[in-house]
């Protein structure tokens, strides 16, 4: 009898085991072996009481691209915008971001920084390691490769591109990246925004001159 308790029991906890490890949304658990070098992750609060999450990345010094899903959830009314810093334990807050433009057609919004922060999110004045951080991990477009240190990180990381598959359903924002760390595109709505299109969405912005 104690034979088949003992049974049941490994029976249950390697059934719950294999379907947390096949659930997708556990694949972006991310540790500081899988975090990529410019990479952004956006922490949301709306104006409906909401809070959610999404990734971007730098297009220069206060210029972040994501995806139009930021706005699904409300109005983003406080976005905290965080970056891996190798001297941190994984990543810290940097600066808080407002909304310039969604597109939805096009899957993809833009945000610019309104001020910066310490590293928990408080304002700040601005400092030079804010623009350092940036500086070093800001994605470039149309070139779209970064100049900063390549990263040695898990071949498991969510963030290269052969692993898309188990976050882009689950991820709004998330840039991909090959091998090399070049960029390869982002995910939003179920899809991956390439390049090309994220390139024709900056020029549309850039055309209309928002700010």
């Amino acid at each position: 009898m104690l034979n088949k308790v003992l049974f049941l029991v490994f029976f249950v906890v390697l059934l719950n085991g294999k379907q947390l490890y096949n659930n997708p949304k556990e694949y972006t658990i991310i540790n500081k072996e899988d975090w990529i070098l410019g990479v952004v992750k956006l922490d949301i609060n709306f104006n409906n009481g909401e809070f959610g999450s999404t990734f971007g990345f730098f297009l220069d010094e206060d210029t972040i691209i994501t995806s139009s899903a930021i706005t699904s959830l409300g109005f983003p009314l406080d976005i905290n915008v965080k970056i891996k810093d190798d001297n941190a334990d994984l990543i810290i807050c940097i600066a808080k971001a407002r909304l310039l433009a969604s597109d939805t057609n096009r899957s993809l919004a833009m945000l610019k920084i309104k001020n910066y922060t310490d590293d928990y999110c408080n304002y700040s004045n601005e400092k030079i390691y804010h623009q350092e951080l940036i500086r070093n991990q800001k994605i470039q477009i149309p070139n779209y490769t970064k100049p900063a240190k390549k990263d040695i990180v898990s071949l498991e990381s969510p963030f290269f591109y052969k692993n898309c598959i188990h976050t882009m359903s689950v991820e709004q924002g998330m840039p991909y990246f090959d091998n090399e760390y070049n960029l390869i595109g982002i995910s939003s709505n179920n899809k991956i925004i390439a390049v090309n299109e994220i390139i024709n969405f900056i020029n549309d912005i850039h055309s209309k001159r928002l700010q």
